[in-house]
């Protein structure tokens, strides 16, 4: 009897172990494919809002930029936007009645000359551009100190053709 009981005994020692083995292999099991996924073994665009916890993303989490009102409720909007402030005071007068005023004048050969243009009462030059028509030669402008006219100087060096001194000035009322 008692060396079936402890025959009995040594048949389950081999059991006993191995069902220790599978016990410890199968415990571990889930903790290791718990360490090996990563975000890289997840395809992207496969996470779903059911499969993140509630309150588990904070602002680190989130893109910056990403958001748009429509994420939030209308009562989070609301109290993000606050209240109207006061109007700001009125801006300073602008430019209007915009217009070109142009003027010529025919300069004799190898003669120089000058052409005025004057904007009309009450406005004022913005800016003044002269040319020879005829010719590459470079002139000058000048605006007057009450900018109400501009002048145009130019040279005419070809000896044998008149040449036409043009000035463009650009008038416009400033309040």
């Amino acid at each position: 009897m008692f060396t079936n009981a402890l025959g009995s005994v040594r048949r389950s020692i081999p059991t006993i172990a191995i069902a220790g083995v599978l016990v410890a292999i199968s415990a571990t099991s889930g903790a290791t494919a718990a360490l090996v996924i990563t975000g890289n073994d997840i395809k992207n665009g496969t996470v779903t809002t059911k499969d993140i916890k509630n309150d588990n993303l904070t602002s680190k989490d989130i893109k910056s930029g990403s958001l748009k009102t429509s994420d939030f409720k209308g009562s989070t909007v609301d109290d993000l936007t606050g209240a109207t402030g006061p109007a700001g005071p009125a801006g300073a007068p602008g430019v209007s009645g915009y217009q070109i005023v142009t003027a010529s004048a025919v300069l004799a050969p190898e003669t120089g000359g000058e052409v005025t243009a004057t904007c009309p009462t009450g406005k004022k030059v913005l800016g003044a551009a002269a040319e020879l028509v005829n010719s590459y030669m470079g002139t000058a402008a000048t605006i007057d100190i009450s900018a109400t006219r501009a002048t145009a100087y130019g040279l005419n060096i070809n000896p044998d053709a008149p040449d036409t001194l043009k000035i463009d000035v650009v008038c416009a009322v400033v309040s």
